[in-house]
């Protein structure tokens, strides 16, 4: 080794050394050596631990940077291990990736806050590779020597924090430094969580055991230890849980503010405090039903209690006390105690208070009630009320009646008690008025009334008595009793009676018709009315009211058509339950008109679609009219109709049709009368659709051209037939009669064309079929229509085509008949003139005669030139443009029919 190499691994020895620092780590640095050898062991671990303690770890801290001399490409597990109770423990490891390029160089790793691995005084170095020994290594000493330097080695250590080892000297090689450093940094200080509360407040009752707070902290990748530091003011009502982080309660809270200091511990020993204060506040007693009031009257003289207090205090353990400690103005005769068989004070008032509503009115209490912490005050109020009047307690304000009996009543007889309360329990006394002034009856304080006199001989059957109650202070009444002498009786009297009233048929139920009056000397008597009706059929139309007498319709309704008789005799009778009286009430019942009714509320008629006058029907209309003889007419609200009111008869007012948009049905509002009083109903007409038109061919008769040669199918014309019906009706079919051809050549579709349904190449040229053709609508309606078919001459070259069109003049055959017939006529005429001038004119004088004028005068004579004809005939085809003038007779010169 030269001089400079020996100076370079002096250097590299004196910075790799982890710095030994006692506490925390601050930041170390370094440089790699440069290592040149190769470990050849395989997935081997190796621990750092040698004599010289070049790797040991000397601080508390974390690591935060990682140096390495690559020998090889693969995965390196950077660790860190620590002897824990005497076996080696992985305490942290980062796995570094190599890659091939890295071969030969130094790569520096920096570790991720979240990867660093915490080191504490005592920690080791090492680390695994996946394959090859990636560290690089320097011998000392080229191996010799000393074995300060043997490091550790095991081939069976895993790469999982928390894993434990067992290592032996690595013997292969002595006196190894491997290219391994690891920069270490300070730890960082924990951290109380996020939110951790600072105050609370709970009450002195909070049960025993109750969390108070959950003090948890962190510090990534450290241990942090919790402790409590203090407690102000000092108290045994609370227990910390440095494990679990819980302050929590073990006996009763001490009311008031108690302050806790709690600290988070890291290995390395860093810190930090979080204050909480907690505020334990007490439950105050409350006075639930203060303010309050009652009244009490003026002349109170036995001890009263006045109002029972309901007091309480969530704090379970706080006894409450309770004390009056003002009255104004003042009044001693009011103190507090318990409520007799309870825990409740109750506000009472002394026997012999000396109360007087004139002086003082109302007083008030302040009430106290404390819990040795807190003192809730509240008010009651004691109002004094002017002493309270009697009450009679068994007269009722209105009228009050006895009977007694005449016979059964001697002097001294007790015939009713009056009955009184009075809220003081004053002396009462009684006293009365009597009308008539002659009155046989006497009260007395006790409240009796007696017979005094004797009842025998008296004239009077009832006696008023205007009672009154007197407690010393207030007069009370007076209250009425009525005492009947029930034996002393007058017959009653009707008076209005005999009389006649009229009532009018259909009379509603209960409708008062008549009230009998009556008089009775014997005023208080209670009357009955009964009665009895002549026909006997009456009772089902008539009552009278036992009570007031008076005559009423019943529930049977009263029909003037059908009740038979139309009066009644009525017999009223009165009763005072000893004597009575009658009298005769003559009915009479008279007609009224009554309105005719439908019996059905809808009816439907049925017809036909027409002309204006066209019967649609009668309705048989289901009318009720309870007066006979009434005529009854009708009218309904459809324009579109007529009735005839006495008839019914509905005929249409109009020309009616439904093909042309009249609706089918219609609903009219119908109206009968009795001249005086009308009822409705609906009628709904149904209007139906009739067969009323003919379906019809634009013409009775047709002609047109059919080609020999025509494919079978080929269109010949369109013949459709019109029919005003809509629906079925409108629907129209189509057949032929083509009994004329001797065989179906020709047919027609359901639209009505009219096409060649068999091959034509049996006819001649010129000739001329007949066909009929029979157009049907849905209702059996018919129209028929005669067609003429003409069979053209055929051209060699081109098929005359025909398209669907009527024929021309000359086109018909039977025009064509009679025109040619003048034609030869006409020839003829030409031929026998022709005879007569070459038998009876001398041409040659006229020759001569011609002579001599040209011989005057020479005129220029055209030469004649030959016109040469075509051998080859020129096809004739039929074109559109020329469609409309073709003519069957004006065939081309070139036209060479076969």
């Amino acid at each position: 080794m030269n001089f400079s190499l020996f100076w370079f691994i002096l250097l590299f020895f004196s910075f790799w050394n982890v710095r030994t620092i006692v506490g925390q780590c601050d930041t170390t640095t370094g440089t790699n050596p440069n290592v040149d050898n190769d470990a050849a062991e395989t997935g081997a671990t190796f621990l750092l631990k040698s004599n010289e303690n070049t790797y040991r770890i000397s601080c508390c801290g974390f690591v935060t940077q990682w140096d390495i001399d690559i020998g090889t490409s693969g995965t390196l597990y950077a660790e860190v291990w620590r002897d824990v109770s005497g076996t080696w423990t992985l305490a942290g490891v980062n796995m570094i990736t190599v890659d091939a390029g890295e071969v030969s160089t130094t790569k520096t790793v920096i570790v991720a806050a979240a990867d660093q691995i915490a080191v504490q005084n005592g920690d080791y170095l090492g680390f695994k590779s996946s394959g090859a020994t990636i560290v690089r290594y320097e011998k000392t000493n080229n191996g010799v020597g000393s074995n300060n330097q043997i490091v550790q080695i095991s081939k069976t250590a895993g790469h999982t924090k928390g894993d434990p080892a067992i290592f032996s000297d690595f013997t292969g090689e002595r006196n190894l430094e491997f290219g391994l450093k690891a920069t270490l940094g300070q730890g960082s200080t924990p951290q109380f969580t996020a939110g951790l509360a600072t105050t609370s407040t709970v009450t002195d009752d909070t049960a025993v055991g109750t969390t108070l707070l959950t003090v948890a902290a962190t510090d990534p990748g450290d241990t942090v230890t919790l402790t409590l530091q203090s407690t102000t003011p000092t108290s045994t009502a609370f227990n910390f849980d440095p494990a679990t982080g819980l302050l929590t309660s073990v006996s009763n809270l001490p009311v008031g503010t108690t302050t806790f200091v709690f600290r988070a511990t890291d290995l390395c020993l860093n810190t930090v405090d979080h204050t909480f204060t907690l505020t334990v506040t007490n439950y105050p007693p409350v006075i639930e039903n203060l303010p309050a009031s009652t009244e009490i009257s003026e002349d109170v003289n036995v001890e009263t209690q006045l109002y029972v207090l309901t007091v309480t205090d969530a704090s379970l353990a706080d006894t409450v006390t309770c004390s009056i400690t003002n009255v104004s103005p003042a009044l001693a005769a009011l103190y507090l105690r318990y409520a007799t068989g309870t825990s409740n004070y109750a506000i009472n008032l002394r026997a012999g208070a000396g109360l007087n509503y004139d002086s003082i009115r109302t007083y008030t209490v302040t009430v106290e009630c404390d819990d040795t912490k807190d003192t809730t005050t509240g008010t009651f109020t004691l109002y004094i009320l002017r002493n309270q009047a009697p009450v009679i307690t068994n007269l009722q304000t209105t009228s009050n009646s006895i009977d007694v009996a005449s016979s059964s009543v001697s002097i001294g007889t007790n015939v009713y008690t009056v009955t009184s309360t009075d809220l003081e329990n004053d002396q009462l006394y009684y006293n009365m008025t009597c009308i008539p002034a002659t009155c046989p009856f006497k009260i007395y304080d006790s409240g009796a009334i007696l017979a005094d006199k004797s009842l025998s001989g008296l004239t009077d059957t009832a006696y008023d008595l205007f009672i009154y109650v007197y407690d010393g202070h207030t007069l009370v009444g007076p209250r009425s009793l009525t005492i009947k002498i029930s034996d002393i009786n007058t017959a009653p009297v009707i008076t209005n009676l005999p009389t006649t009233v009229s009532v009018a048929e259909n009379t509603a139920a209960t409708t008062d018709v008549f009230t009998v009056t009556k008089t009775d000397v014997n005023s208080l008597d209670t009357h009955t009315w009964t009665s009895t009706i002549s026909p006997a059929s009456g009772s089902l139309y008539f009552t009278i009211d036992s009570t007031t007498g008076t005559v009423k319709t019943s529930s049977t309704n009263i029909d003037y058509e059908t009740i038979g008789t139309t009066s009644f005799l009525l017999t009223a009778y009165v009763s005072d339950g000893k004597a009575s009286a009658s009298g005769t009430l003559t009915i009479s019942i008279t007609n009224q008109n009554e309105a005719p009714q439908f019996l059905l509320s809808t009816y439907t008629l049925t017809g036909n679609e027409g002309s204006a006058g066209t019967t649609i029907g009668t309705p048989s209309f289901s009318v009720s009219d309870p007066d006979a003889g009434t005529t009854l007419t009708y009218t309904q609200s459809c324009p579109e109709l007529t009735m005839n009111p006495t008839t019914k008869l509905v005929t249409l007012s109009t020309n009616y049709d439904v093909d042309t948009g009249s609706a089918t049905s219609l609903s009219c509002t119908v109206t009968v009368s009795d001249g005086e009083l009308t009822d409705t109903a609906t009628l709904n007409v149904i209007i139906d659709n009739i067969n009323d038109n003919t379906p019809t061919f634009t013409a009775s008769s047709y002609s047109f051209f059919a080609s020999s040669t025509a494919d079978v199918g080929t269109i010949i014309a369109s013949l459709p037939a019109t029919d005003g019906d809509i629906g079925t009706f409108g629907d129209v079919t189509y057949s032929i009669d083509p009994t004329s051809t001797g065989a179906n050549y020709f047919g027609i579709s359901s639209t009505g064309d009219l096409f060649v349904a068999s091959s034509l190449s049996g006819f001649y040229s010129g000739q001329t079929l007949a066909v009929s053709l029979t157009a049907t609508d849905g209702g059996g309606l018919t129209d028929i229509a005669t067609v003429t078919l003409i069979i053209p001459a055929v051209a060699t070259t081109t098929a005359i085509t025909t398209t669907d069109r009527y024929l021309t003049f000359f086109e018909d055959t039977r025009n064509v008949a009679w025109f040619v017939f003048v034609i030869l006529m006409t020839l003829g005429l030409i031929v026998l003139n022709a005879y007569f001038i070459v038998r009876y004119v001398d041409f040659h004088s006229i020759k001569r005669a011609c002579e001599r004028m040209c011989r005057r005068k020479r005129k220029w004579k055209p030469k004649r030139q030959i016109i040469s004809r075509s051998p080859t005939p020129i096809p004739y085809v039929r074109t559109p443009a020329n469609f409309e003038m073709w003519n069957a007779w004006r065939i081309p010169e070139s036209f060479n029919p076969q």
